[in-house]
Order: C-alpha cells, then sequence, then structure tokens
C-alpha cells in the first residue's frame, strides 16, 4: 500500500537513475565491459511549494508524514515528456517477457509513443516505472513492441496495465526525517525523495 500525493503542490522534480549496473575492468589495459543487470530503477527528488496555513496544506504535509512507513506515489509529470494519445487501455501482450522491450496491445491503431516519454506498468500490486527507449508506432490492431530503459524487473503477467499518458512513481520515501517546518503563516518548503523498491 502507498499513499497518493498531490501534484499541485510540486515545485520541483528531478528523476534520476538508480543503477545497479557496473563495468568489468579489463585486464591489463584491456577494454572496459558494460555489465547489465535487471535491478536499475528510477528514483525522483521533490521539492515542494511554500504550502500554507489551509486545508489542501495540512493535508498534504499528513500524508507525507503516513507515506514514511507506507511508501509514496505520485504522477510522474516529467515537463518535457510529449503528449501521448490513444494508449489508454494499453496492457502487456504476454506472459514471461523480459529483456529490453516488452510487447503491448489495446491501444488505439498507429498510436505513436515518443522516445524519452515515461510509462509504468502494474505488477504485483505496485508500479514499474520505464522510459520508452525509441520512437514507435503502433500498428493497425494497437500492438507495438516497446523498447525500454531499464530492462524488465520482472516476468511479465498478460493484461498487465500499462500507463502511458498518466503514469505514476512509487517506493520508499526518503528525506522527510526532519519533518515539516512551520513558520508564522506558512509551511517552508519541504524537500524529499522517492524511490522504488524493485
Amino acid at each position: 500500500m502507498s499513499v497518493l500525493l498531490s501534484w499541485s503542490r510540486i515545485a520541483t522534480l528531478t528523476i534520476r537513475p538508480q543503477l545497479f549496473s557496473g563495468d568489468q575492468e579489463g585486464s591489463l589495459g584491456g577494454p572496459t565491459l558494460p555489465v547489465p543487470r535487471m535491478g536499475d530503477r528510477f528514483a525522483v527528488d521533490l521539492t515542494t511549494t511554500q504550502l500554507g496555513q489551509d486545508a489542501e496544506s495540512r493535508q498534504f504535509v499528513a500524508k507525507l508524514f503516513q507515506a514514511t512507513t507506507l511508501d509514496a506515489r505520485i504522477p510522474l509529470c516529467a515537463p518535457n515528456a510529449g503528449a501521448i494519445f490513444g494508449a489508454r487501455g494499453a496492457i502487456v501482450d504476454g506472459a514471461g517477457q523480459s529483456g529490453s522491450s516488452v510487447a503491448v496491445r489495446g491501444m488505439r491503431p498507429w498510436t505513436e509513443l515518443l522516445a524519452g516519454n515515461f510509462f509504468h506498468i502494474g505488477h504485483a500490486d505496485t508500479f514499474f516505472i520505464y522510459m520508452i527507449a525509441g520512437r514507435i508506432m503502433a500498428d493497425g490492431a494497437g500492438k507495438a513492441l516497446v523498447p525500454i530503459w531499464p530492462m524488465l524487473r520482472f516476468l511479465t503477467v498478460d493484461g498487465e496495465t500499462c500507463e502511458f499518458e498518466e503514469p505514476v512513481i512509487a517506493g520508499k520515501l526518503t528525506g522527510f526525517d526532519k519533518g515539516a517546518s512551520f513558520s508564522k503563516n506558512r509551511t517552508d518548503p519541504i524537500q524529499f525523495s522517492i524511490s522504488e523498491r524493485a
């Protein structure tokens, strides 16, 4: 279970990779080789606006307190994301998929998916965020093989939800250990992070 936070109180968002991949150093001056691992994932660093002494601000702070033990989730509103239309209702097309692409069905024919946009797959009661790694267009049946980064971190289940239009990121909330600082007529901006757990 995770606590949904409102995007309306967010001033800045930084999305960053959490890397578990590495490099294998070459011996005696040999080439350094990348070693990809399937645990790579995302985190976001967030800063709120200056919060007022109002009901919405109090509720936002209360949800942050809850999320310290229940995890947090928030819409991933990347400002440079291109608009995607026709992908609502997309689902995973086939069980047991792994690797750096995922087959999807259920989109409108010829829907364009834009490189650099994010989407989530709902799996095992959580959300897994991926970036579209190359421009792709659904075929006339509304199917596409979507290149992704990082690689899939689980074996897919046929029919799992793929959310391209309103993705959310969910995971461990950190950085709120000092709580909220209340001034006379406001709550100072709060900085915190949400890191995917798997």
